[in-house]
């Protein structure tokens, strides 16, 4: 089973959703799972190829003949230079960094192909050098310490949701066992999405990716179900 995964773009999760995979190997369904590490938005066209079995990444992505369950939510945080005069505040808003809440899903990736730069360092180090700014979800922060840059909460940022994805009408109980896996693992953090409510045109967790299977006789079951 092969899941595919942009290095520090899992929420913090990936050791956890592995070690609760590990646990569950006894599970009639459960497979050994294999990391397949990809780059920005990578992720669908390994799905839709079959070079993947399944992917953990962040919306928006593309759904075209993609699955997906909501794993996690988290806050966002403001990536500034260390120098910025809001470096200090104990928390910003989105009017006062001049981003609107349509931007927040997408701008550290625009900032990556608008910058000429190649990955999420790059980007920091330009920070750093106080030539912009970006918004990113918390966990990718903590993974990246920078003492030219500043992490600062926003109040009123929509959070960053982290999905597991797997190709539409896949049949796979192995899938099925490691998304329950993943979703355990991201309670097990407090990361769950249990209070969090779906945005238009993504429903909660559990409730998109029915699969049917050869054992099913009622219809369909979610990959998000025990």
């Amino acid at each position: 089973m092969l899941l595919a995964v942009k290095a520090d773009t899992d929420g913090g999760l990936l050791e956890h959703i592995l070690a609760a995979a590990a646990a569950a190997a006894a599970e009639p369904d459960a497979e050994p799972v294999t990391v397949r590490l990809c780059g920005w938005r990578e992720h669908t066209r390994l799905l839709r190829t079959g070079e993947a079995d399944a992917a953990l990444m962040f919306e928006p992505y593309d759904p075209g003949g993609i699955d997906a369950d909501v794993v996690a939510v988290e806050p966002r945080v403001a990536a500034l230079p260390a120098d910025h005069a809001l470096a200090g505040a104990p928390r910003v808003r989105l009017a006062d960094l001049g981003i609107g809440p349509e931007e927040a899903d997408e701008r550290a990736e625009r900032d990556i192909g608008e910058l000429g730069v190649h990955d999420l360092a790059q980007l920091l180090a330009l920070i750093g050098l106080g030539a912009t700014m970006t918004v990113l979800p918390r966990s990718v922060a903590a993974r990246y310490p920078r003492q030219a840059v500043a992490y600062v909460p926003i109040e009123d940022c929509p959070p960053a949701r982290l999905v597991i994805a797997w190709p539409e009408r896949s049949r796979s109980r192995g899938v099925a066992a490691l998304v329950r896996a993943a979703t355990a693992a991201a309670e097990s953090r407090g990361m769950g999405t249990a209070v969090e409510a779906p945005r238009p045109g993504l429903t909660a967790a559990g409730d998109r990716g029915t699969v049917s299977t050869p054992d099913d006789r009622q219809g369909t079951s979610s990959y998000g179900s025990p």
